[in-house]
């Protein structure tokens, strides 16, 4: 019988922000793909681009990265209680999965509570890709930990400029389905339990 942990549908979250000061700068963009437990299939697709209450605090280089301007939002939404809440509906017992959760964990909790959304419904644990790839990188496999390397290591094309929330939720879950085969695929390692207990 399969572990039921293992049964929760996984949910690739990204988002595009005015910069990366928690508290400060907002999100501009979201995106979330709903997946089956081993991210074989995809179940739905959330988006929604977000008009900032302060645009003019975008840095430079998240304007570079996003592509944000004011026009181009004209007809974007604003962070408000039925965003977050059609969010958490869509993500409900899902387990999260992001590059970098603690960015993007960070800014959604934030932004929810702010709108009165205080339980995302989500899984309490936030899978990271970048984490995953933790021990290759120890091993010298790619120079860096961000997304688009990894891309580069497993031959996935890269997100394209300027950056979308959707782009990156894609790539990570094409990130996230490579790190997890070669990983599953790797021969296990002997422990040296007096390591451990020392």
């Amino acid at each position: 019988m399969m572990d039921e942990r293992l049964m929760k549908d996984l949910c690739f979250i990204d988002i595009e922000t005015t910069g990366s000061v928690f508290g400060y700068h907002e999100i501009v963009e979201i995106a979330a793909i709903r997946t089956a437990p081993d991210a074989s299939v995809v179940h739905g697709i959330w988006h929604a681009r977000v008009m900032p209450r302060h645009p003019e605090r975008i840095t430079a280089r998240a304007q570079e990265l996003n592509g944000f301007s004011k026009d181009l939002w004209a007809s974007a939404r604003v962070s408000d209680q039925s965003l977050w809440k059609e969010f958490s509906l869509f993500a409900a017992d899902c387990v999260p999965v992001c590059h970098n959760p603690s960015f993007d964990r960070a800014f959604i909790t934030l932004a929810a509570v702010a709108e009165g959304v205080d339980d995302l419904r989500v899984g309490f644990h936030w899978i990271g890709t970048e984490s995953l790839a933790w021990p290759f990188y120890q091993r010298g496999m790619f120079p860096i930990l961000s997304l688009a390397h990894l891309c580069d290591f497993f031959n996935i094309e890269r997100e394209p400029m300027p950056h979308t929330a959707k782009g990156g939720a894609q790539a990570c879950r094409s990130v996230y389905i490579a790190l997890m085969a070669h990983t599953l695929t790797s021969e296990p390692t002997e422990i040296n339990q007096s390591i451990i207990t020392s």
